[in-house]
Order: C-alpha cells, then sequence, then structure tokens
C-alpha cells in the first residue's frame, strides 16, 4: 500500500483537486449533497490517547517522578516524541519548578511558565491547545488537558500520572 502522505502522492491529490476545480461542473450534480454538520470541538483540548498517559514511578533516589511523567504527557501530546522518550528516560525522582526551567533552558526547549495562581494561563494553555504540566495537588503534578463544559460547569481535565488512563474533571472554581 502507498504512504498517503508521501509527497508524490501528496502532489496526485493535489493536482485532482486543481483540475476538478478548473473543469467547472454542472450545478445540477450537486442537488443530492448532504450538508454535513460541524464537528463539535475536541473535549478536553487537549485529549491525550490514553497510550500517551505516563504512569508516575520511582527514581533511584526513591521520589516520585510526576512533574516527569506530566512532561512527557506534554512533549507526547505536543507530537514531541523523541523529546518526550528523551525526557523520560534521563529524568526521574522529585522536581521543582527552578531546576525544570533550568534543565528546559539548557535543553533549548522554548516554554512559558507561570508561578501565580492565575486561571487565565491556563485559559491561554486550552484555548492554544498546549496543556500543560500542573502542580496541582499536594506534593504533585498532573497534566493539565484543558477546560470541559457540562452541564453548564465548567471543569479542568486532569490526567494525574498516579491514575494514568482516564481524566479526572475538577470544578473550575477550585482554581
Amino acid at each position: 500500500m502507498p504512504d498517503m502522505c508521501s509527497p508524490r502522492i501528496f502532489k496526485a491529490i493535489i493536482g485532482f483537486c486543481l483540475i476538478g476545480a478548473l473543469t467547472g461542473c454542472d450545478v445540477d450534480e450537486f442537488t443530492n449533497v448532504i450538508a454535513l454538520r460541524v464537528p463539535h470541538a475536541e473535549q478536553p483540548p487537549c485529549n491525550v490517547p490514553f497510550a500517551l498517559h505516563q504512569r508516575n514511578e520511582l527514581g533511584p533516589l526513591g521520589q516520585g517522578s510526576c512533574v516527569h511523567a506530566s512532561m512527557k504527557i506534554m512533549m507526547s501530546w505536543l507530537n514531541q516524541p523523541e523529546l518526550a522518550e528523551w525526557w523520560w528516560s534521563t529524568y526521574h525522582d522529585g522536581e521543582y519548578d527552578t531546576r525544570l526551567m533550568q534543565r528546559l533552558d539548557q535543553r533549548g526547549i522554548e516554554y512559558s511558565a507561570t508561578r501565580k495562581a492565575d486561571p487565565r494561563f491556563l485559559d491561554w494553555c486550552s484555548a492554544t491547545k498546549r496543556g500543560c504540566a500542573l502542580w496541582w495537588k499536594p506534593s504533585h503534578c498532573c497534566y493539565f488537558a484543558g477546560w470541559v463544559t457540562q452541564n453548564g460547569t465548567q471543569y479542568a481535565a486532569i490526567i494525574d500520572n498516579n491514575n494514568p488512563g482516564r481524566i479526572e474533571l475538577t470544578p473550575r472554581d477550585q482554581f
């Protein structure tokens, strides 16, 4: 089976579309066209497949690696699988914000961060479909997958690396 993403196939598909557009057609040919509904927005906005959820593990010092598990989830979501695997194989044990930022800076990885408990940062992460590593529970970092609205209430969609494979919903007012 040919690779549908190869440049040759892509050019052929584009060429076919251009020929169709240039040759024109009779409007009566489209009388039986079915209008499709606009799809609903993805919920949560950073709907990380369960296969990419990383379980927290103890590092060599016997500390949890929740920050690094959350970073791996985020990097995987942002289509950086090699970086995600490198990060997870390199860093373990406890982490704090300034050292995390130093490590990102050392690798030349661009990032956005805040130390303020301001939900507007989470609004931005959700709206731009970036997600973020979030120090959320006591002494624990999770992955914020965006805001979800259900029955008129907005919730934070959280992937807890201590319980991967599911999404926890936490009311926005708790932020």
